[in-house]
């Protein structure tokens, strides 16, 4: 079986499972994307360098800092890898993957209708990083807890990190900060961000309807 076949089988079994939830393949890749507006749910059905098969990684994806590649932010693995050894065998692993990815799928959109729900989440399972805190801070600002998110974008100005996308990062939180304190609009400022992330991300325009931020 070559690898393109091998791939099919992936994608047969991800289009009978997924498509029906509304995901979307992207491109030709062994990615789908399940469009909630202001985050994206990532499916990877990642190959391996030594083998045919698949690992399974299933996360969200935020994209209320502009980006034009695709990230975990919450979530990962969730499958180890499941190797092909023949037709039969893989096509049973192929279906078994693709149920688990829409049980994933499903388990983002319970847990994430809305910033709140996000900013809870980060808060009991996010790890401490950079990132991490400019999320929460993202996600306390718009469920309204002006505070909360004060004290997170000034906690990501002051981290000591000084290479490029920490600095990079640190400017944004800087200039969100202004626009929380001020009153300047800043819930429009992370939705035309949102709205660039999509642009870049080239999320197809059937999809692109943004849903509130609150549920």
């Amino acid at each position: 079986m070559s690898t393109a076949q091998h791939s099919r089988m992936i994608t047969a079994a991800a289009r009978t499972v997924l498509r029906p939830l509304g995901c979307v393949q992207k491109g030709r890749s062994r990615i789908w994307l399940d469009d909630q507006g202001w985050w994206i749910g990532v499916v990877e059905f990642q190959p391996s360098s030594w083998g045919k098969g698949s690992y399974l990684n299933v996360g969200a994806c935020w994209l209320w800092h502009e980006k034009d590649f695709l990230s975990f932010d919450a979530g990962h693995r969730v499958e180890g890898f499941h190797e092909f050894n023949s037709e039969e065998q893989f096509s049973a692993a192929a279906t078994l993957l693709a149920r688990r990815a829409e049980q994933e799928v499903l388990a983002l959109r319970e847990r994430f209708p809305s910033v709140a729900h996000a900013l809870a989440w980060m808060t009991a399972n996010a790890s401490p990083t950079l990132w991490s805190t400019y999320h929460s801070a993202v996600s306390a600002g718009l469920a309204g807890d002006v505070e909360r998110s004060r004290l997170l974008f000034a906690e990501v100005i002051a981290d000591p990190h000084d290479v490029a996308w920490a600095i990079e990062l640190k400017q944004r939180a800087a200039d969100l900060l202004r626009c929380l304190e001020s009153g300047g609009g800043f819930e429009q400022e992370i939705a035309a961000t949102i709205g660039r992330t999509r642009a870049a991300l080239r999320i197809p325009a059937q999809h692109s309807a943004a849903r509130p931020f609150e549920a």
